[in-house]
């Protein structure tokens, strides 16, 4: 069975060795063990705060070795980081905002332990020792993860007397993201043709607008939280908040609105007020519209066509 702890030892200095009051039968040598992420890792922001993000060995096994010290013998570790600690997870803070490390490593016995990596010296007792032969590093992610990196380098050095056990290496520099946010038009959405049921030119005498019909538009997102969509088009002349009508019918333009949370809201086609800001619900933003005709002059029959572009911007 493993058994997790922590290894916790006095700080006597600035992590350099200071001489054994006596010597043990045997040293180990020491070995260099390199650790090879991906160049960037990403960090899901629905991941919860205190879990796994990947948990990776260490290159190379360090011979087994039981050691008879008579007497108390100095043990020092020599560490990448201070000794600040996330409550919750026990991580080490790293160079990085959001991201705690852990180290964890196998003894002559099977044992793995996790290992503090901050500086820090001891002596140990007498009786038989063991010595490291593997090791793990987990990063976990302990809050919000902007972009950063962790630098390559010399983690963790461990010492009997005066002779290196373990040395460990992260061997190559390491970004870790937040997912890049993508959304995306539904397919029906890119040229979407809305249609409205003909008036009567009557229908205009007590009224400024008819023929109201609602729609939506959606987007499909992955990774965002809100998706701005943003209309365009040529305004009516006489009338820059109503959208042009290209087609037969004289007097009439195109009114376009929203509904957000059942509230009209009128979209301009002047640049102004043209933008609509919602929120992505399992994986969608959904801004529900409306369209109708607009009195413009006066009516005449034909036709009413007109277009508007619209654009999204999302986070």
């Amino acid at each position: 069975m493993k058994h997790s702890i922590t290894l916790v030892l006095t700080l006597l200095g600035c992590g350099g060795s200071i001489a054994a009051h006596a010597a043990c039968d045997s040293y180990p040598s020491a070995t260099t063990h390199t650790l090879t992420l991906a160049a960037t890792i990403t960090v899901p922001d629905n991941l919860p705060v205190g879990s796994l993000i990947t948990r990776q060995p260490f290159s190379g096994t360090a011979p087994g070795l039981f050691i008879r010290c008579p007497t108390s013998t100095q043990v020092t570790v020599i560490g990448k980081y201070p000794n600040l600690r996330d409550p919750g997870t026990l991580t080490y803070l790293t160079e990085v905002p959001g991201i705690g490390l852990r180290i964890f490593m196998k003894d002559a016995r099977g044992v793995t332990t996790a290992f503090a990596i901050h500086n820090q010296a001891a002596f140990a007792n007498e009786g038989t020792w063991v010595t490291l032969t593997n090791a793990e590093a987990a990063f976990y992610k302990i809050g919000p993860t902007p972009a950063g990196v962790m630098n390559s380098g010399e983690i963790f050095r461990y010492y009997w007397h005066t002779e290196p056990n373990m040395i460990l290496r992260l061997g190559n520099s390491v970004r870790f993201v937040s997912p890049v946010a993508t959304c995306d038009l539904a397919a029906g959405d890119v040229n979407r043709t809305v249609s409205l049921d003909p008036v009567q030119v009557s229908a205009f005498q007590h009224a400024l607008y008819t023929g109201a019909r609602e729609f939506e538009l959606t987007a499909h997102c992955s990774n965002a939280a809100t998706v701005t969509f943003s209309f365009s088009g040529t305004p009516a002349p006489g009338d820059d908040r109503l959208f042009a009508n290209t087609g037969t019918a004289g007097g009439v333009a195109l009114w376009l609105y929203s509904r957000v949370g059942g509230r009209t809201q009128n979209i301009l086609a002047n640049g102004t007020e043209n933008t609509r800001t919602v929120a992505v619900s399992g994986n969608r933003a959904v801004l529900p519209l409306g369209a109708a005709y607009h009195r413009n002059g006066t009516v005449s029959q034909g036709t009413l066509a007109s277009t508007a572009t619209v654009t999204i911007t999302y986070n």
